[in-house]
């Protein structure tokens, strides 16, 4: 069953709210209780935002809801990973992002990142089989998509097209877009291009110097981009200027080598989150670069010989 996270939610009844919906009656005629959605590891059906979204926009005939609510969420409210999107120069990069903060959070198939050489293709999927799907379920998240990569891109950025199974055209979704769009179409897709100079770029402020030894560049760059799951020693490598094979071996005359680098960084990071924030295991897990949260519970396993949350309660017991 298709689910939705409660910070979308949230966003929805935000935007519900300015512009002088009745909430409350909508959400709990959608089956939704408000008073649940401070939660952030609640999830709701599918079935149940598509209901609230057919009520609200048949009370706001004359409003797109779907391209309104999409362009004006905020972009730093997403868990975890707002701050790494504002802070992001490479739109690939910030789809892939919040593509694996999705696989952890158990999403996996509501959208797909797809490689067509000559551009890319977000294509949505929420549906799970559900004959009477609200269009504005795709539209909204699409609409949202756009707001991320103007964001990271600039206001003027837009797609290459997009399509819509939307039948009629819609004037408001074409001025907001401004791109080829195909109504009709059998996928809600976004498609876009990007020229990828680098996986990984080098901080201007990172230089290899005499001062500076390789290790520590090392760990400036695995500290950096751990978040965006790109840390391979092979991408790295290509960052700093030299092979794979030339950083192990200078990382062997400093005594060390790259996994034990980027374990010690999770070992360290994954303690400091548990102790001191309130982040759940899943976020910990993401912002410490794994994609499976059994991966995780591996490690952590591995290095202290607890699970995460014994040693958190441990930790907090001690206090």
């Amino acid at each position: 069953m298709r689910t939705l996270s409660s910070w979308w939610l949230r966003a929805m009844a935000e935007s519900f709210k300015w512009q002088g919906l009745p909430i409350n009656e909508l959400f709990e005629n959608a089956n939704i209780r408000l008073t649940d959605l401070s939660s952030q590891s609640a999830r709701y059906p599918q079935a149940h935002v598509s209901l609230l979204w057919k009520q609200a926009q048949a009370m706001l005939p004359n409003t797109h809801l779907g391209v309104y609510v999409g362009s004006n969420m905020n972009v730093r409210a997403i868990p975890v990973v707002g701050m790494a999107i504002i802070q992001s120069t490479q739109l690939l990069s910030v789809f892939r992002l919040i593509l694996r903060y999705q696989k952890l959070m158990g999403d996996t198939h509501n959208v797909s990142l797809i490689d067509h050489g000559d551009e890319y293709e977000l294509r949505f999927n929420f549906s799970d089989g559900e004959r009477d799907m609200s269009l504005l379920s795709y539209e909204a998240p699409m609409a949202f998509c756009l707001k991320i990569a103007r964001t990271v891109k600039g206001k003027d950025w837009c797609p290459t097209r997009i399509c819509l199974q939307r039948k009629e055209p819609n004037a408001e979704i074409d001025e907001h877009f401004n791109c080829p769009i195909e109504y009709a179409a059998k996928t809600h897709s976004l498609f876009f291009s990007e020229q990828v100079q680098s996986q990984v770029l080098l901080s201007s402020n990172i230089k290899l110097a005499s001062q500076s030894t390789v290790t520590q560049i090392l760990r400036i760059l695995l500290e950096e981009h751990l978040i965006q799951g790109q840390f391979s020693c092979a991408v790295l490598a290509k960052a700093l200027n030299m092979s794979e094979k030339t950083l192990q071996r200078r990382l062997a005359k400093e005594g060390t080598n790259f996994s034990k680098e980027l374990a010690l960084l999770r070992k360290q990071k994954s303690v400091s989150l548990l102790t001191e924030t309130d982040l759940s295991l899943t976020e910990i897990a993401f912002l410490c670069g794994y994609s499976e949260l059994s991966a995780f519970h591996h490690a952590f396993n591995r290095w202290y010989g607890v699970s995460p949350k014994v040693y958190r309660e441990q930790m907090i017991a001690l206090a």
